[in-house]
């Protein structure tokens, strides 16, 4: 019986779209990703995520926030960041949510190092950074003056929506974070 379970999870609709999204990511640098198929592709992990249980979650949850990540990293459009970053918040909280120090420092890693020839690039980690200050802030309020930072870095851009994605990030930080986050910094 155990063996039946553990193949089960092994097969599970949220596993084969995850396997999907990895192959998309590591053909990326051949052929951009098709943004109908990543809309289609992320709209399916989403819906999955709600319906799975977490033991099948969990054993896909680190290969499923890595290719989100990567599709954030490759310079997605607004409606495919906004989904992949809905899909990492809500792995993460069905999941095993320890992981939300490592990905939200990650993400922070890769504001702080990006480079201002990626503007859809940083304006997609911005938005996944703030979404998951949204909805984890009490827990990682420790990065919030690293966030403060790489604002006013992303503000230099030339780019409008790199700065309104940097401003809505440190909002939901500052408000992710819980009433009086900004007295007890000051």
């Amino acid at each position: 019986m155990a063996k039946r379970q553990t193949e089960s999870v092994a097969l599970s609709k949220f596993g084969v779209l995850v396997a999907q999204l990895e192959s998309i990511v590591a053909s990326a640098l051949q052929q951009p990703p098709d943004p109908l198929l990543c809309f289609d592709l992320l709209s399916a992990l989403v819906a999955s995520i709600e319906e799975e249980s977490q033991e099948a979650i969990v054993q896909w949850q680190r290969k499923c926030e890595d290719a989100l990540y990567s599709l954030l990293v490759l310079g997605a459009r607004r409606p495919i960041r906004r989904l992949a970053s809905s899909a990492l918040v809500r792995v993460i909280a069905k999941g095993d949510v320890i992981s939300i120090y490592s990905r939200a420092s990650t993400l922070q890693g890769w504001l702080a190092d990006c480079k201002r020839s990626e503007p859809l690039s940083c304006a997609g980690v911005a938005q996944c950074l703030g979404e998951l200050y949204t909805y984890f802030g009490r827990r990682i309020t420790s990065g919030l003056t690293e966030t403060a930072n790489i604002v006013t870095k992303l503000l230099k851009f030339h780019e409008d929506f790199v700065r309104q994605d940097a401003l809505r990030m440190l909002e939901s930080a500052l408000e992710g974070s819980g009433p009086g986050m900004l007295q007890q910094d000051a």
